[in-house]
């Protein structure tokens, strides 16, 4: 899968240079959100909602399926309060997600990606080792972090992530960087394809995130 398969993307790691937290003092938002989606897949929605814990630095994912509530604990920012939930379905399975925001920096925001366990409760996607997949989205002139997802198979799709770096100011902005597309199966999201580029501009397609595409 070459550079028109990989056409996504989401921050895979965080770059430092991306990484300057909003400053201190900032008003929360709203302390709790409210989603609906098919978690299981049957065709009828079903609910979530997040809310802060204490001071903020802590959420609870809640997840209401056939009337059974299960929930699960995640990280959270103090500041920013709980952001809106974005509804995906990163492999076209009909069992869908959520994007889930932790952090929320001058100029790129992290998330994790929740959908049901085989158990019932809320899961976090995960890598290959076992670690949290995170996703990053912005990076201001410093980064370019992103995601979307692209068709595999037929009529699946890949979640495609993109993380680059500017390492050029002259004559004009050059990034570094990578997308990876992962194939993603009961909660785990494996490698499948990379397309690393070098040196393109700041308008190079490359750098091109479509989000909706997961939706």
């Amino acid at each position: 899968m070459g550079k028109n398969g990989i056409r996504a993307g989401v921050g895979i790691g965080a770059l430092a240079f991306a990484m300057a937290l909003v400053p201190a003092g900032i008003a929360a938002a709203d302390s709790s959100q409210q989603s609906t989606l098919d978690l299981d897949g049957n065709g009828t929605l079903d609910s979530a909602r997040l809310s802060a814990v204490g001071d903020g630095s802590q959420q609870v994912i809640q997840f209401t399926v056939d009337g059974r509530t299960t929930e699960a604990t995640l990280t959270g920012d103090a500041y920013a309060g709980t952001r809106p939930m974005r509804v995906l379905d990163v492999n076209n399975d009909g069992r869908q997600e959520l994007l889930v925001t932790e952090s929320v920096g001058a100029n790129t925001e992290w998330f994790g990606i929740w959908d049901l366990g085989a158990d019932g409760a809320p899961r976090e996607l995960t890598t290959q080792d076992g670690a949290p997949l995170k996703i990053n989205e912005g990076g201001g002139v410093a980064a370019r972090l992103g995601y979307e997802c692209g068709p595999a198979g037929s009529d699946g799709r890949v979640l495609i992530t993109l993380a680059a770096s500017n390492e050029s100011q002259a004559p004009e902005p050059a990034y570094d960087g990578k997308r990876i597309a992962h194939d993603v199966r009961d909660g785990v999201a494996a490698p499948v394809d990379e397309y690393p580029f070098a040196g393109v501009g700041q308008d190079d397609p490359v750098l091109d995130v479509a989000p909706d595409s997961c939706a």
